[in-house]
């Protein structure tokens, strides 16, 4: 009986392996996607870009998100047309006055046309995606 438990704790190690504890897990592969974004020529301090399937088709892949910090991005994603979205906020120099009178700092966040309104789109190449650049 101990030598099943540990015929089965084994064999399952070996399956982490195989698959890669702690990925995606979804057998899908991904490709390197990596560059710059600014806005109003500013690199983007944080924020996240975000590529989704250019189609609703089933199997077109994943959303993935890839976070931007000081103007540039470093992710992977699976390949084909995506339509990307850029999120990301700043202090404005304003306050906000809370409902208890305590003042919180105001931001600014892209427009529209950044993120849900986006046009952007990327074609993900079967290899590496790099030098990429956006200037929204």
């Amino acid at each position: 009986m101990k030598s099943n438990f540990l015929a089965a704790t084994g064999i399952l190690l070996a399956a982490c392996l195989l698959v890669g504890c702690g990925t995606a897990g979804d057998g899908l592969t991904r490709f390197p996607v990596a560059g710059t974004v600014t806005f109003k020529g500013k690199p983007i301090e944080e924020g996240k870009l975000i590529l989704l399937p250019a189609t609703s088709e089933v199997g077109s892949g994943p959303t993935q998100v890839i976070p931007i910090v000081d103007g540039q991005f470093d992710g992977e994603s699976t390949p084909g047309m995506k339509r990307v979205e850029f999120y990301a906020s700043w202090p404005n120099g304003k306050m906000i006055t809370l409902e208890d009178g305590r003042q919180v700092p105001d931001s600014a966040t892209l427009p529209p046309e950044c993120n849900v309104h986006s046009k952007h789109e990327l074609e993900v190449k079967p290899e590496a995606n790099t030098g990429l650049s956006w200037e929204l």
